[in-house]
């Protein structure tokens, strides 16, 4: 990642950095141990079960390898390479994941945005390994540097973020609801014109 002169305060900060972060790469459990009748805890093993911002549990596990804890940012670490969640519970992650646990120094939402501003960095960063395979390793990963400011500054940050977010959401919506609307009238418009009421 490209370093650039950061505000006062802030710090430049590896994923590596014991006084912010705990690394977690995932292991598949045993197979036998998987189930879908909600039996253990929620086993994710990739981007498939991830959501807008939590994943959505389609498997669970009897037997975890390895586990991330509530509010760990979940990084998808094999193709596709840089993909973030949040784990909402404790669950089993598998190889296809890491879990990035954060210190009380840096909050988990502004380490997600963080991460998702440098996501295309992160998956260029990883070269082909062989049959269009790509795949981040650990050292790779604890590499990957982020712009960390203090504390107060990441809480404004992050609460600006999630208020443009719901706007565009909000237009998003007000935009769909007019195109609904548009299609309902726009057939009813074309049959007055047609018969000369228009």
């Amino acid at each position: 990642m490209e370093r650039y002169e950061l505000p006062e305060g802030w710090e430049w900060v590896t994923i590596g950095n014991k006084k912010y972060f705990s690394l977690i790469m995932g292991q598949s459990p045993p197979s036998k141990s998987y189930n879908i009748e909600g039996k253990g805890l929620p086993f994710f093993q990739g981007k498939a079960e991830f959501g807008e911002m939590y994943p959505r549990a389609k498997k669970f596990c009897t037997e975890p390898s390895r586990e991330a804890e509530k509010d760990d940012i979940l990084i998808s670490v094999r193709a596709p390479v840089g993909p973030t969640n949040i784990a909402d519970q404790k669950c089993c992650i598998g190889r296809g994941l890491a879990a990035i646990r954060c210190t009380k120094n840096i909050l988990p939402k502004y380490m997600i945005y963080a991460l998702r501003s440098i996501a295309t960095e992160i998956a260029g960063s990883v070269q082909d390994q062989g049959g269009g395979f790509t795949a981040i390793k650990r050292n790779q990963l604890e590499t990957v540097e982020i712009p960390v400011p203090p504390l107060d500054e990441q809480r404004r940050i992050v609460a600006r973020i999630e208020e443009l977010t719901k706007r565009v959401e909000e237009a998003r919506r007000t935009i769909k609801e007019a195109d609904a609307e548009l299609a309902t009238f726009t057939p009813a418009l074309l049959a007055k014109a047609f018969r000369g009421e228009l």
